[in-house]
């Protein structure tokens, strides 16, 4: 919970969802600093723990980090004491996601997700609407990063018919504070063209699907600085096979070109798991996340039409997570993203845990994993968005974006499904004020 709340602190534990898990000390003070005292720090610049060290937060930004024995806390400080057996991490990025209403942020912020990248909503949904104050902390949410939706003829959603359409799409996004377009599918080369060059002139990043009259040499070496799943490689230079002897290739083009990629298997997997099978829908939302879900998105997930498509998905789940390996073997950064809420079985911010998953499964470390949601992440948005807070890392400067966990990640992963508490923007929520904000929806 924030310390402004009236929520009751934590006492010695608490559970989330079932699971006991301890908790931190937490002394409020009436000073501006807040003091992670006696932690175990992963500041996600290197594959290491740093232990037993304080991490001062004032303003929303790390201000200090250093050895507990000689790193003092101002006075007044609020203080939240890890005993050296907490550890502190950068919370979480999910860089695909389409959250409509206000609810699908909270669920991202319970699961440690302190940014997340909007793909493609407009701004007159919830979630958009109350972007500047979510972006403010006066509403609970991650830090929202936006990009704006452009689809060619013949295509559903945004669609422009000529390149001066495609340029005036552009000039729309930066117009209502989007820092990225997203292209889909079926623009013609020469709108794509035309989003680029009005892009450059308006200082904001290509990002998206895989253009198809484009092809991805073409896109990537146009100026997309993002692939939004790794499933557009089988589309646009697999020639929609599996075919691994094209691989190196394609590593090879998104390497030298420094696109990045969100691979993005869960969502894949979830739809090959429902792929024919009606059923899977209503067990999907049997799950205990789904009492989470706003009705606009169950009613979503009931008519989406995955679920009646004939034949399947085949190896193609496997060949995805062989493709994310490949290319951050091959030096391609890959972002974490989960394409929730609007897939069925992607629960806001419940699903992170999915992705990573897929990413152990393809054979990322823990390490590799986390870097993904956290330093890549802040390393995407730094060369993308002119200005932007840092953010990524636990280092001094870096906006506190923060996630505290009851035991070492990098030894178990599923620790993140049980934080001690989340930071977001320098204003702290213990487990219970999580817990409290997600109960607040059903």
């Amino acid at each position: 919970m924030p310390w402004r709340s009236g929520l009751v602190a934590l006492a010695a534990a608490c559970s989330v969802d079932g699971l006991a898990i301890s908790a931190p000390e937490e002394h409020p003070g009436s000073g501006t600093v807040t003091a992670f005292v006696d932690v175990n720090v992963l500041p996600m610049d290197a594959d290491h723990v740093q232990s037993h060290q304080t991490v001062l937060v004032e303003a929303g930004r790390i201000t200090a980090v250093g050895p507990a024995a000689t790193t003092q806390p101002p006075e007044n400080s609020s203080i939240i004491e890890g005993r050296g057996t907490f550890y502190l991490m950068p919370g979480l990025a999910d860089f695909h996601t389409h959250a409509h209403q206000l609810e699908d942020l909270v669920g991202y912020a319970a699961n440690g997700i302190t940014s997340i990248l909007q793909m493609g909503q407009p701004p007159n949904v919830p979630a958009m609407e109350s972007r500047a104050e979510v972006n403010a902390g006066t509403i609970f949410g991650p830090h929202i990063y936006a990009g704006w939706f452009i689809n060619g003829p013949g295509g559903g959603g945004n669609v422009v018919l000529t390149d001066q359409a495609a340029r005036e799409a552009v000039q729309y996004a930066k117009a209502n504070g989007y820092e990225f377009v997203k292209v889909y599918n079926s623009l013609t080369p020469s709108q794509f063209a035309a989003i680029v060059a009005e892009a450059r002139s308006q200082g904001v990043a290509v990002i998206g699907h895989g253009v198809r009259s484009v092809g991805m040499e073409g896109l990537l070496r146009g100026g997309q600085v993002m692939v939004a799943h790794a499933e557009e490689y089988i589309y646009t230079w697999f020639g929609n096979t599996t075919n691994l002897a094209l691989l190196p290739s394609a590593v090879a083009l998104t390497r030298e070109t420094g696109a990045y990629l969100t691979g993005n298997p869960s969502a894949y997997e979830a739809i090959d798991k429902q792929w024919g099978k009606p059923a899977q829908v209503e067990a999907y939302l049997k799950q205990p996340e789904a009492r989470y879900l706003h009705p606009s998105v169950k009613e979503r997930w009931r008519n989406a039409d995955y679920a009646v498509r004939d034949g399947g998905l085949g190896d193609r789940t496997a060949f995805i997570r062989t493709v994310i390996k490949a290319m951050l073997d091959g030096g391609v950064p890959i972002l974490l993203g989960t394409d929730s809420p609007f897939i069925p079985g992607m629960f806001p911010g419940f699903s992170i845990h999915d992705e990573i998953r897929n990413l152990i499964s393809a054979g990322f470390t823990p390490f590799q994993a986390l870097s993904s949601g956290t330093r890549v992440a802040g390393e995407f948005i730094a060369r993308t968005v002119p200005g932007a807070e840092p953010f990524g890392r636990v280092a001094v400067g870096q906006r506190a974006d923060l996630l505290l966990l009851p035991s070492n990640p990098l030894q178990n992963l599923a620790v993140l499904r049980t934080p001690a508490g989340v930071m977001i923007r320098g204003i702290w929520w213990n487990a219970a004020g999580l817990q409290a904000k997600l109960e607040a929806i059903p």
